[in-house]
């Protein structure tokens, strides 16, 4: 039997009894109640018959990441990100490579869970429609398509700039990280206002959501994969770092940059003058002459720029150690402090000093004024914001080489 003959079975067995009832009572059947009995018996049947598309969607929703953990795993996820890549700018060995490959997984594994939040902005948008909050999110979400695609283009191509009104020619790294900060403030309020505070175990704990969060790992490090193998066809292999390089060995010819508000001196070498003072014995003041006269050191060291560009050139000039040897540091010398005649300064650990180099010439010619002529240092496997240029104060202290903000803030 059909479910059409089961419909009409229940049909004829609740039209008899209710005729029985009537005939019971000694009443005329009534053709029209009768008809009507029929009609809500098909209708209640045919209903339960209907698939509850309601009961469905919410089943397939469920399927799917609910939107209090994308939510949650998205904060995290930006959380790490915006950490990570505070850090990458401090980091100027091989050692630290794995802050990189936390930064790009990290980045490309949230392209996975866009994918979950749109499907969520939608459902809202259509229950709640448009309201007033709505053009912040529109703002928050450009920024953070902005990160991304800034970001995902950098790792694969690694080249390109745009030119910014009252700035110049802006890099895509430097695009991304602006950005990136950019994105902070406005989304720690949107998600204080929008975003549930409860973190539910259940939705980071069982086997489904493991396994969310699993897919997620994987499509990061498949794309973060894939960009550092499409990388080299955009030219040389970018360094550990994700610089790429530019005019190795072409002395001056490599990019000018400064750091924020740093600007470009003009420095007149008859006026110049070299100080080097405090926990030392012996105080220097020299002329650019007397520097150049004892300046008798050549080394070969990368400067790889927070911009995204490494550059490998053969320096010449002094190095810290052999005016330290001069000045007669005490005891209680830890850190020397390098300072441009801007006031940006960087701070060092004293055990460095035969390591860093206060370069004159750079392949055989003067460093040219964008690269920092007369005296600039030369720092290997410190990012290029503390190879300080224009330099003239060297103070030796007492202070621990620590002692500083982890980045310029000048």
């Amino acid at each position: 039997m059909d479910d059409d003959d089961l419909v009409s079975s229940a049909v004829q067995l609740d039209a008899v009894g209710q005729r029985s009832v009537v005939l019971a009572q000694g009443r005329a059947p009534d053709l029209d109640h009768d008809r009507s009995i029929v009609g809500r018996c098909i209708h209640g049947c045919k209903r339960n018959r209907r698939p509850n598309r309601r009961r469905q969607g919410r089943t397939r929703y469920r399927r799917s990441m609910s939107p209090r953990a994308t939510n949650h795993a998205i904060l995290f996820l930006l959380s790490v990100e915006l950490l990570s890549g505070l850090i990458s700018f401090t980091v100027g060995r091989p050692q630290g490579e794995w802050v990189f490959w936390l930064h790009g997984i990290g980045g490309f594994s949230l392209v996975g869970l866009v994918i979950w939040k749109y499907r969520i902005v939608l459902r809202s948008f259509h229950r709640r429609g448009v309201a007033s909050e709505t053009v912040g999110s529109i703002v928050l979400a450009l920024l953070f398509f902005g990160v991304l695609s800034t970001g995902t283009l950098w790792a694969i191509i690694g080249r390109g700039s745009l030119d910014i009104p009252g700035y110049g020619n802006m890099r895509l790294l430097v695009i991304h990280t602006t950005l990136g900060l950019a994105l902070t403030i406005p989304l720690i309020v949107h998600a204080a206002m929008r975003w549930p505070r409860r973190v539910r175990r259940s939705d980071f704990a069982n086997r489904r959501a493991a396994l969310r969060l699993f897919a997620v790992g994987l499509v990061g490090v498949a794309l973060w994969q894939g960009a550092s193998a499409a990388a080299p066809t955009a030219g040389k292999r970018p360094r550990f770092t994700g610089s790429r390089e530019e005019a190795s060995g072409e002395g001056n010819a490599h990019p000018v940059t400064q750091w924020l508000f740093d600007s470009r001196q003009r420095i007149d070498a008859g006026e110049w003058r070299l100080r080097l003072e405090g926990e030392v014995a012996q105080p220097l003041l020299l002329t650019l002459d007397e520097v150049s006269a004892i300046a008798r050191h050549r080394a070969t060291a990368t400067l790889d720029c927070t911009g995204g560009w490494y550059t490998i050139q053969d320096w010449s000039g002094l190095l810290l150690s052999e005016l330290l040897d001069i000045a007669s540091p005490s005891q209680n010398a830890e850190s020397v402090v390098i300072e441009s005649v801007t006031g940006f300064n960087r701070r060092f650990s004293v055990s460095e000093a035969d390591r860093l180099l206060l370069a004159t010439h750079i392949k055989g010619e003067p460093l040219s004024t964008g690269h920092g002529y007369p005296l600039r240092l030369v720092a290997p496997g410190h990012r290029g914001y503390n190879w300080v240029k224009w330099v003239t104060r060297i103070e030796v202290s007492s202070m621990p080489s620590w002692w500083q903000s982890p980045l310029p803030l000048q």
